[in-house]
């Protein structure tokens, strides 16, 4: 039985060693024949095992040693054994790791500061900070500011020094402190989180009205954009003004008014509303005096149109109006 089961591991040893993909073992590990006590019957065990091979500083020890001078003289073993080289020198993984490393650590700095500016924005927009006290030191400081600011704006400059061009700062005429704060967009609107600068440029050759404007964080209706009613409230004062403006009654009141929402509006913003009477020479001048269509935008600084606008204004017959004053 022994002698059988060896004539069948020889055949087995020559089958596998004549595999192309065997040609290149790897040395590390080597296949040795098993004791002759230790053969079992092919079908409920191996003849052969695998196994690393020791090191050649490590002395044999017992059975493995004798194994070992056995396969010298053996045809098995000398088919078997494969060819000793020198060991090759480990791979240096040294510069790889501190590589590695720093790679990581970069990407983690940069998804957490990633991360950092997002949250803060988040934050700013769904929960704003708590609005300062209308009236306050600090009010009439960021109203300053604010006002500072708009008057350096380049369109701003630019029609201060158009002799063709009138400005003035919205109801800045003659009328007393009540009839300012009656007014909504400078009355409850009139402070740094409202409607803190409003500059007014009226050209009386073309009849066009130019507002500069700034839309605080109160004029919000979604965190960050100025809501749709505000919007509609600066416009139809915007264009009132062009219409008042023709009336020979200096007074007016709103018959239609037309909103089209192109983006959205941001706020903590300068903004321009360009208002433009649609006069036709075939109108009837009569009819002129007391009715009048004017349409108008609300751009950014950039130019880009957020708002379109279109309105009707009146003079109302049979109610008597007190006419607006000057600089309104």
């Amino acid at each position: 039985m022994p002698a059988r089961g060896f004539q069948t591991a020889r055949l087995c040893l020559r089958a596998a060693t004549s595999q192309p993909r065997l040609a290149q073992a790897n040395p590390a590990i080597q296949l040795r024949r098993a004791a002759p006590t230790q053969l079992l019957p092919l079908r409920s065990s191996r003849l052969y095992s695998i196994s690393q091979r020791p090191s050649e500083d490590e002395p044999l020890r017992g059975r493995d040693r004798d194994q070992d001078q056995d396969q010298d003289q053996d045809p098995i073993a000398i088919a078997t054994t494969y060819p000793s080289r020198t060991p090759s020198q480990p791979l240096d993984t040294t510069e790889s790791q501190p590589r590695h490393r720093s790679r990581g650590v970069y990407y983690s700095a940069v998804f957490l500061l990633l991360g950092l500016c997002l949250g803060t924005a988040a934050r700013f927009a769904i929960v704003p900070p708590e609005p300062i006290t209308p009236g306050s030191d600090q009010d009439r400081f960021e109203l300053s500011r604010i006002r500072a600011a708009g008057a350096q704006l380049p369109l701003v400059r630019a029609l201060s020094e158009d002799p063709a061009w009138r400005s003035w700062d919205a109801y800045s005429g003659s009328q007393t402190a009540d009839m300012v704060r009656s007014r909504i967009t400078s009355g409850p609107l009139g402070w740094s989180h409202g409607l803190a600068f409003q500059r007014i440029f009226h050209n009386p050759a073309t009849g066009e009205v130019v507002t500069v404007v700034y839309f605080g964080p109160a004029t919000s209706g979604w965190p960050g954009v100025v809501h749709g009613g505000a919007l509609a409230t600066v416009l139809d004062e915007s264009l009132g003004r062009a219409a008042i403006l023709r009336f020979p009654a200096r007074t007016g009141v709103t018959a239609r008014l037309e909103l089209q929402y192109r983006a959205p509006t941001l706020t903590a913003g300068y903004y321009v509303v360009r208002s433009r009477p649609l006069v036709r020479e075939d109108d009837d001048p009569a009819k002129a005096d007391r009715k009048m269509w004017v349409e108008g935008t609300l751009e950014n600084e950039k130019g880009k149109v957020c708002v379109e606008a279109k309105a009707l204004y009146v003079v109302p017959k049979g109610v008597k109006l007190e006419p607006l004053v000057e600089k309104f």
